[in-house]
């Protein structure tokens, strides 16, 4: 599989390094992908550990904007809420002790020059991979593109083998940028099996990668559900307000118990998406086959379930 380099041999001016003051807290942990795979189920249980100050707003997505090239990471759509430095390193004001700053953009996985600004950056930070049955998880993404309105195809045309909900689940391909960067022991990959299956066993396991107090026990309450919606302008509706650039600063002044009302709202209008066709998986699980081989050998883990 070809290998993916950094566009013009460098990263954009804006993750230049600079000097920036000795009190500035700058992230040593950072939750890199991927999108779909548990980042937002993750991002709640962490933030709740009193050891770890996570950033406020979920996915800033500085390292993956590229200023003359902005949509070259996912295509439509794609919000860019940091663009300066300055602005990334405001984010962790708050960070008051704890001995891990955090943050979680799924996005950085499959970006061209995140693993570079990053590394730049932050050279000694601890990264985070939370990875999904690469088919289930391209499925997971056309009904959430689905619910958003931006998709309408067949589930047969939109999970072409080169769109991007189909390359993004390449994992050992992506992952190759990463592990020629950072040293293996600044990177752990879960998998959303994992979650499924023992979710306080690989919470603890994350706090000892960390080196932070493992016996803490967080709700560990599913976020960010998948599915398709009964209502679909409901589902659009809601999906545009969780989306809007204004979302974060308003938040404060909505009361908890509104939000967590739409929240709930939205989850009772899920439904199980039909039974992918099964050509289509036959189709998908060849096309990733060689992938899983590769992530197999990567981090060392059978991942034979993932096969079929």
């Amino acid at each position: 599989m070809t290998r993916i380099d950094t566009p013009r041999g460098a990263y954009a001016d804006h993750m230049m390094p600079e000097r920036h003051s000795d009190s500035a807290r700058l992230p040593n942990f950072v939750v890199a992908g991927i999108l779909k795979g548990g980042t937002t189920s993750l991002n709640f249980s962490l933030k709740q550990h009193p050891q770890i100050y996570m950033c406020p707003l979920k996915e800033p997505r500085y390292f993956a904007y590229e200023a003359d090239n902005p949509d070259h990471v996912q295509g439509r759509g794609l919000h860019f809420p940091i663009k300066t430095w300055e602005q990334y390193v405001a984010l962790f004001a708050g960070a008051d002790g704890q001995p891990v700053v955090g943050e979680v953009s799924p996005h950085y996985m499959i970006s061209p020059i995140a693993p570079q600004g990053i590394h730049d950056r932050l050279p000694n930070v601890r990264l985070l991979f939370s990875l999904r049955q690469p088919v289930k998880r391209a499925y997971s993404v056309y009904w959430h593109q689905v619910r958003l309105g931006n998709e309408n195809r067949p589930v047969e045309e939109a999970l072409g083998e080169r769109e991007y909900a189909v390359t993004h689940g390449l994992y050992a391909h992506w992952l190759r940028n990463w592990y020629a960067l950072f040293a293996p022991e600044q990177i752990k990959v879960v998998l959303f099996d994992d979650w499924q299956n023992n979710p306080l066993g690989t919470y603890a396991d994350i706090c000892r990668f960390l080196a932070i107090d493992d016996a803490f026990v967080p709700n560990m309450t599913v976020r960010n559900k998948g599915g398709a919606m009964k209502n679909a302008r409901l589902g659009r509706l809601y999906e545009r307000l969780k989306k809007h650039p204004l979302r974060h600063a308003l938040d404060p002044l909505v009361p908890q118990r509104v939000r967590s009302a739409l929240v709930k709202t939205h989850d009772q209008n899920l439904q199980e998406p039909p039974p992918m066709p099964p050509a289509l998986q036959q189709r998908l699980n060849a096309f990733y086959r060689e992938d899983i081989a590769e992530l197999e050998q990567m981090i060392q883990r059978d991942l034979s379930a993932w096969r079929s």
